[in-house]
């Protein structure tokens, strides 16, 4: 699709107008990509209430409890409970059952993040063999849910979210562990993450108010990554290398012929963010880290490394060098002949002799006049 622009009303919109950006904690389910799993989110409810560590299961069991009385008029004793999750019926899998060694109570629970509700709930209510006084259904959803009609008066229902607020008011680190302090926490970032999705936040409403301007400042977005794309194709070619990677966050200049592991590597990701600036760094890889020390002391007096930061190790591959240059506007629009300049008068001789002493037998005359600029 392309849109037609006017640069000059695009720049004045968003001059009258602040973004609204919402801002999102990601926890560990998020990074693994499992927090929209039922059977996981079910597993960390009952882990909590198994614990051993007597605030963090009283943290867990006394809110629920909370909520069953309030919601069923139940007010059930569970002073040994034990949760397991997949019960299997016969017929099918409960997802969590809370009982009580002592007073035969239970709390049924079945576990709701995004999918429709199919499950036998009758069947789950008839497979705990106790009177209706002493169990209690819960359907436990993301967002408030009817009860079907069969189980009316047995099931009731609780948001993940009313849960966790509960939990949450009753929260206290100090008391605990720092493991279960970063457990609790980070569940509790998840759930309430897991909650906004189905909610139109502020991002999201100024983007359908204003849906054709964002998609014409996401086109501006698409000509400046393709104008960066050029640019460092063209750097490539001026020094005599080949560029490595897609990210438009970076990229990597070396010789792909060669495929030597020590190259050029150019941060372009300050561009892209809207800050004139850009770092340049000289790059080993793989094998030829190990030759980090020597180069070190070979290189500490040479002119080219006077006003460069030495970079970390980071797995398996460091940053020798780097530098960060400012740009102006003016040089933005000649990026690759600024960037270039750059590298002859701050990196080819480094670069050359770091490749020259880790490839002594290479035959790199393909590229070597070039690269220093000769």
């Amino acid at each position: 699709m392309i849109i037609d622009m006017d640069i000059q009303q695009l720049n004045d919109f968003f001059s009258e107008h602040k973004i609204p950006v919402s801002k999102e904690t990601v926890g560990f389910l998020e990074i693994i990509g499992k927090q929209h799993h039922e059977n996981i989110n079910s597993a960390i409810y009952a882990h909590f209430i198994n614990s051993g560590n007597d605030e963090v299961r009283n943290l867990f069991l006394d809110t629920l409890l909370e909520l069953v009385d309030k919601k069923s008029g139940k007010s059930l004793s569970l002073r040994q409970a034990f949760a397991q999750t997949e019960v299997n019926t016969g017929q099918g899998r409960i997802d969590i059952v809370i009982s009580d060694q002592t007073s035969d109570n239970f709390i049924v629970v079945e576990n709701k993040i995004y999918h429709c509700l199919f499950n036998d709930l009758m069947d789950y209510w008839r497979f705990i063999k106790q009177s209706e006084s002493q169990k209690v259904g819960v359907l436990l959803t993301l967002h408030p849910h009817s009860i079907p009609e069969p189980v009316k008066g047995k099931f009731i229902n609780i948001t993940h979210l009313e849960w966790i607020k509960l939990i949450e008011t009753r929260f206290n680190p100090e008391v605990l562990s720092e493991k279960y302090r970063v457990y609790i926490t980070d569940f509790i970032a998840t759930i309430e993450l897991l909650t906004k999705e189905y909610k139109m936040n502020e991002s999201v409403k100024f983007y359908f108010q204003n849906a054709e301007k964002v998609l014409q400042a996401n086109a501006t977005m698409d000509h400046a990554h393709r104008f960066i794309d050029n640019q460092l194709e063209i750097i490539a070619g001026n020094i005599g290398w080949q560029t490595y990677g897609n990210s438009m966050g970076w990229r990597n200049l070396w010789d792909g012929k060669n495929k030597l592991d020590t190259y050029l590597t150019i941060l372009t990701k300050d561009l892209l963010e809207g800050k004139l600036a850009f770092t340049i760094i000289l790059e080993l890889n793989e094998k030829d880290v190990k030759h980090a020390s020597e180069l070190q002391t070979m290189l500490i007096n040479h002119p080219q490394v006077k006003d460069k930061k030495w970079g970390p190790q980071i797995g398996k591959y460091m940053h020798l060098l780097c530098k960060c240059y400012d740009i102006s506007e003016d040089e933005l629009e000649n990026l690759a002949d600024f960037v270039v300049r750059k590298i002859h008068e701050d990196f080819a001789e480094i670069t050359h002799a770091a490749i020259k002493f880790i490839y002594p037998n290479t035959d790199i005359s393909s590229w070597e006049k070039q690269f220093l600029g000769k």
